[in-house]
């Protein structure tokens, strides 16, 4: 056999490797979108509808929301007493969430963006943040500025100060479901309208304790206080950068594990403990829906578990 050959049978070899590889995570990646949305289906499927409400927000503006109340079945629903709204008087409903709560998205922040808005909100998903007890998100977001330079941002140890924009930071607001996120200028209004997503669901970790949850949350403060940067490469584990995903595993992985069995991968909420996405999060055995909303006809649906 010659060189020639030899070389055209390596490389078909590797060819058939990556494809077989590219058709099995194809396969998997279809099941997974399946099943989370088996698990919303069942989701709603428990609720009751309440009623539809004008609210008035802060900023004065008036927003028209269906509540559907969903009952607690599970022993780890109703071992959670805590409410899934927002403040001490969480009966007002305005804002979402409660400390340690995570907020995620299937769609990603690319919607004009033929291929790669497609690819994303089936592979990974669009967005992962942490409530940190404020009415804030604590989140790992990439968007780089006007000048700067990926390459520069992934080639830099993260490790000494920089003024990169992209990384760990704490959202000035809860911006999720703000009905004035986006203005009908923005390049995104067309997918989006108004609000941030049209979709988006909040999920609570199974039978956790309120100091675990204090330590999640102070972990993900600690990277926005090194001003950790964002991970671009994905696939690989960087010990001083995150991307969104990753700083909400763990956060929790952190908290929840002995330093002994912490791993690169996360091994909390990332069941299979490669690159944390969106599904692996809603799917974790260890991780249950408090929160659906869906954005119909400009008007959020709004399926939570019912106080107790």
């Amino acid at each position: 056999m010659g060189k020639r050959e030899i070389f055209t049978n390596i490389i078909k070899r590797i060819f058939m490797v990556i494809l077989s590889f590219l058709i099995f995570s194809l396969i998997l990646t279809s099941i997974e979108n399946v099943n989370v949305q088996k698990e919303i289906q069942e989701f709603k499927n428990r609720a009751i509808f309440e009623s539809e409400v004008v609210v008035t927000l802060q900023n004065g503006v008036e927003e028209t929301r269906r509540y559907y109340k969903v009952p607690r079945v599970y022993d780890y629903e109703i071992s959670d007493t805590g409410s899934v709204f927002y403040g001490s008087n969480s009966n007002e409903r305005e804002y979402l969430g409660q400390k340690g709560d995570i907020f995620v998205t299937q769609k990603s922040p690319f919607p004009t963006v033929p291929f790669v808005h497609q690819i994303m909100t089936f592979y990974f998903g669009g967005h992962a943040a942490i409530n940190n007890g404020d009415n804030q998100f604590i989140e790992s977001t990439g968007f780089p500025r006007p000048g700067e330079s990926i390459i520069d941002i992934i080639r830099y140890q993260g490790d000494e100060n920089h003024n990169f924009s992209v990384g760990v930071s704490t959202s000035s607001k809860n911006y999720w479901l703000d009905p004035q996120f986006r203005s009908y200028q923005d390049k995104d209004y067309p997918a989006y309208g108004n609000y941030y997503r049209k979709e988006f669901i909040s999920l609570r970790v199974k039978n956790i304790t309120e100091d675990q949850i204090n330590s999640a949350v102070s972990y993900a403060e600690e990277q926005f206080n090194k001003k950790a940067l964002y991970n671009f490469l994905f696939i690989f584990d960087k010990e001083k950068k995150f991307y969104c995903t990753d700083l909400v595993s763990r956060a929790y992985q952190s908290a929840l594990l002995d330093i002994r069995d912490q791993n690169a991968f996360s091994r909390s909420l990332n069941d299979d403990r490669f690159i944390t996405t969106v599904n692996d999060i809603v799917l974790s055995k260890d991780t249950y829906i408090s929160i659906y909303v869906e954005i119909i006809d400009n008007i959020p649906h709004i399926y939570y578990l019912e106080n107790l």
